[in-house]
């Protein structure tokens, strides 16, 4: 009998940690999304990821020009985001940012 309680109360204790450890998820989730948002970076969800890839291995969007565009940024070298970087290497390379938290462009 007290084998049987003493098992009860460790599935209770396991049953609210994974509730616990899901609402820290969540929580931890939203913190990084903040982060990115404020310091302009990009994100890519999995549904877009794997969108891009069913567009991407599709062969009627073999010539599209989406996918040239996608291609010609990957070849191209971005620019460091360290501004002394840039100034030495390419004094007119174009820093790509996103927008500030009041939505205008940086500049």
């Amino acid at each position: 009998m007290k084998a049987a309680s003493n098992t009860k109360k460790i599935l209770e204790k396991i049953k609210a940690l994974e509730i616990e450890r899901s609402k820290l998820l969540t929580l931890r989730k939203d913190e990084i999304w903040n982060v990115l948002e404020a310091s302009g970076g990009l994100t890519l969800d999995n549904k877009l990821l794997a969108g891009l890839a069913i567009y991407a291995g599709n062969p009627a969007n073999t010539n599209s020009g989406f996918l040239k565009e996608l291609m010609a940024l990957a070849d191209s070298a971005f620019p460091s985001r360290n501004r002394k970087d840039n100034k030495k290497q390419d004094r007119k390379a174009t820093v790509l940012e996103g927008p500030t938290k009041e939505g205008a462009p940086h500049g």
